[in-house]
């Protein structure tokens, strides 16, 4: 059950995800597929809005932005939004802030009830950590918060692993050090790659063959890191 398409980072706008996010459009049945994009953790920066619309047209999605900063909504209409979707495509951005605005609007919710309905959910960066239970996520550093560190998020858990993008930035290996003592494995992400589960069948996509995905196994006590293709 599900579609989920977790990319660990690249400039969408510079079509350096481009063969993920053609894959994306295709996983949609339809020849014109409704894709929400949200852009909660850019807080709805409208030029990031204007790039996905763009990308994503070139496969023929019919793109609409759900802007819970920047505008109003119903309860109703962002339920409406969400269900009536072909595919769903979340923004990269500040994490934290991402999961307690969609938490205060019920956006959580519902994307787990997307999720059931076999509506292909995706997303880069903050985009991706959503999926998974937890991210490893940079959101002190966004926030300006003094002496910053990485920490943990909580995610939907549609993806039961831990998780960090970007791991190809050296700024990101302190992921290696933050699994010690877990019991639940964990993916990590370079840019241009995507974790890819359909209907509980997992892939790795990369769009570029220089960048790779990894899979932490953990027993409690240390963690035993391995490349997934």
């Amino acid at each position: 059950m599900g579609k989920i398409v977790a990319v660990g980072g690249g400039e969408l706008g510079l079509r350096e995800t481009w063969e993920i996010d053609r894959y994306i459009a295709s996983l949609s049945p339809n020849r014109y597929p409704k894709l929400l994009f949200i852009p909660t953790a850019s807080h709805d920066t409208e030029s990031y809005i204007q790039v996905v619309s763009e990308v994503y047209g070139e496969f023929g999605c019919r793109t609409e932005a759900l802007c819970l900063e920047s505008r109003q909504y119903t309860p109703h209409e962002i339920e409406g939004m969400i269900l009536s979707s072909d595919i769903i495509y979340v923004g990269g951005g500040d994490t934290e802030y991402m999961m307690n605005k969609w938490h205060e609007y019920g956006v959580d919710s519902l994307l787990k009830k997307a999720w059931h309905r076999n509506i292909v959910l995706s997303g880069l960066s903050a985009g991706s950590d959503c999926w998974f239970i937890a991210g490893y996520a940079d959101s002190e550093f966004l926030q300006g918060v003094e002496n910053p560190k990485f920490k943990w998020i909580k995610g939907l858990g549609l993806l039961p692993f831990l998780h960090t993008p970007h791991y190809n930035d050296p700024a990101r290996r302190g992921f290696d050090d933050a699994l010690k003592g877990q019991i639940t494995d964990a993916v990590a992400l370079d840019n241009n790659t995507a974790f890819v589960d359909i209907d509980g069948n997992y892939s790795v996509f990369r769009a570029d063959l220089n960048m790779h995905a990894y899979y932490f196994r953990n027993d409690g006590t240390s963690s035993l890191r391995s490349v997934i293709e």
